[in-house]
């Protein structure tokens, strides 16, 4: 079976970097993403992985407006186990202005009560200026923090005074559901999979 592994959060916290670069962690070369379309087909998409940073990766939020997915294995002794890796349009806490985010928000919340493991990234940089969680943020943790399918990723650790703010997460939340990440340089992705290879 197919175990869906869903990647969510607010906009720009890293969330398709993660899912690119784990892709590379795992050995993928070549990227494929299965996409859904606003209309409800299903569209495949090839990328070099380079190509896939130019294309898919943004500052400025909302890049990702479609719920996208990459087949991924696994591998554990002889036998690999194959996920689904989902990456999701960022939730904010108002209604969008813009229709085409606003049904890319809805697929995301869909994928949220289909997905069998839920990856949940938050920025650290978020902890400069305040020192709670933000309200989608403290939503998604308050409905999913006892299900054994779900974690935190603390995302952005490779920054210099991150370790003060991941502290600062820590405070807040169980400190076990937490992984501290940075999706650009791969920190943290051992520790990803193991937590995968458990769930799947």
């Amino acid at each position: 079976m197919m175990v869906s592994v869903l990647i969510v959060g607010q906009p720009n916290v890293g969330k398709t970097s993660f899912a690119i670069n784990f892709a590379n962690y795992l050995g993928v070369k070549k990227l494929k993403l299965l996409v859904r379309q606003p209309a409800g087909f299903m569209a495949t998409k090839t990328y070099q992985l380079e190509e896939a940073y130019e294309e898919l990766v943004a500052v400025e939020p909302h890049k990702t407006t479609e719920v996208q997915s990459i087949q991924l294995k696994l591998p554990i002794g002889k036998q690999d186990k194959k996920i689904r890796l989902i990456d999701s349009c960022g939730l904010v806490d108002e209604i969008h202005s813009k229709q085409k985010i606003r049904t890319a928000m809805a697929q995301t919340l869909n994928q949220l009560f289909q997905s069998q493991i839920i990856l949940h990234m938050i920025d650290l940089s978020q902890f400069d200026f305040f020192s709670q969680l933000k309200k989608i943020d403290q939503e998604l943790y308050n409905l999913f923090h006892q299900q054994p399918g779900y974690k935190i990723l603390a995302n952005k650790l490779d920054l210099d005074h991150q370790k003060n703010n991941l502290t600062k997460l820590e405070s807040l939340i169980e400190q076990k559901l937490i992984i501290a990440i940075s999706a650009l340089y791969q920190q943290g992705f051992t520790e990803v999979k193991t937590f995968l290879l458990k769930n799947v």
